[in-house]
């Protein structure tokens, strides 16, 4: 039984309507955690594949300032 109270008037919900809304808040639920799920997936994938170009390209550079870097 889901009881919804508005303005002072009481509404409640029971048998199929009740379910009905209960598996949309249901599917409302896993549909956002999906959403969230996902982004996140998406944001580890970039900052992964941005680290697997930037953390050699650093050592690269670095090895060519120590080969050509001035000595003091």
């Amino acid at each position: 039984m889901i009881v919804i109270t508005r303005n002072g008037e009481t509404t409640v919900l029971t048998g199929w309507r009740e379910w009905v809304l209960k598996i949309v808040i249901f599917l409302a639920a896993v549909l956002l955690f999906a959403v969230v799920a996902f982004l996140m997936l998406g944001l580890a994938v970039t900052i992964g594949a941005i680290a697997l170009v930037l953390i050699p390209a650093a050592i690269i550079v670095g090895l060519f300032a120590t080969i050509f870097g001035k000595r003091v």
